[in-house]
């Protein structure tokens, strides 16, 4: 029997796409048990994010503000201990910038922008931010986006191989809206949810991160079509679903060293 054209052209690309989903680990994030794809080890996460954030500090500002740098470093080391990643080394640092964000590296880098502080009333506040950053780093979710943009690409190959290359500008975009940006948004709620539970083991009220949250959505607000469009979700809707997992936070608090809302701070120009 004789294979079609296609299939021969096609077979070297399904092959290695098939033997991509065999090696990739079928892992589970912490706390949530979602199945992630992956196809990175955490060797892989700490060798990357150390490169990365590297680069991250030979390109941004330290911020030499000693109240946020001290404030950054008591509440991150409180997070980092009820992460109880040991094989992460840890590091917290504040980059001077007018945009209010924060960032993760794989590995366990975080990185709080100085504008962010203006939002923060006290260490609570701060530990919400800081324990969805440390969520994403514990979850694995830059090497599993990583992992979801090899298949992506992988799946290009094939579509070309198959329909030509015309189609090509078509699958990246329906991928894109249909699976890449949905995991996207799926990993920022899951890192609201595990974050709100670090912060509660860590000893911090988790009723702070609903306040923060409801001051950062009047800043990020995208509605029901931009969420389509958006890595992230809509704020209304990542703040009714913290306030679902409230009551597990609240259990998991009451279980801890209760370090309430920690030290309050004066709001600096």
């Amino acid at each position: 029997m004789k294979l079609p054209t296609w299939w021969k052209r096609c077979f070297p690309a399904l092959l290695s796409a098939a033997g991509m989903f065999v090696l990739a680990g079928c892992v589970s994030a912490p706390h949530t048990g979602r199945t992630q794809l992956m196809f990175y080890n955490e060797s892989d996460d700490i060798a990357s994010g150390e490169e990365a954030w590297q680069q991250v500090r030979a390109q941004e500002k330290v911020s030499s503000n000693a109240v946020y740098t001290a404030a950054l470093n008591r509440v991150g080391q409180n997070i980092a201990a009820a992460a109880n990643k040991p094989a992460y080394e840890w590091e917290f640092v504040v980059f001077d910038s007018d945009e209010a964000n924060a960032f993760a590296l794989p590995g366990g880098k975080v990185a709080v922008y100085s504008s962010l502080f203006q939002l923060f009333d006290n260490d609570a506040e701060l530990a919400t931010v800081v324990g969805h950053e440390v969520a994403h780093a514990l979850a694995r979710h830059g090497m599993e986006r990583s992992s979801q943009s090899t298949m992506q690409a992988c799946g290009g190959i094939l579509v070309e191989l198959l329909l030509g290359q015309d189609w090509a500008p078509a699958y990246q975009t329906t991928s894109t809206l249909l699976a890449m940006l949905p995991y996207s948004r799926t990993q920022e709620l899951e890192a609201d949810y595990l974050g709100l539970i670090l912060m509660a083991q860590s000893g911090y009220d988790p009723q702070a991160a609903i306040t923060f949250w409801d001051k950062f959505r009047k800043l990020s607000q995208v509605g029901v079509v931009g969420e389509f469009l958006s890595t992230h979700p809509d704020g209304d809707n990542r703040l009714e679903k913290l306030k679902k997992a409230l009551p597990e936070a609240q259990a998991e608090y009451r279980r801890s060293k209760q370090l309430g809302t920690g030290q309050r701070y004066t709001r600096q120009k």
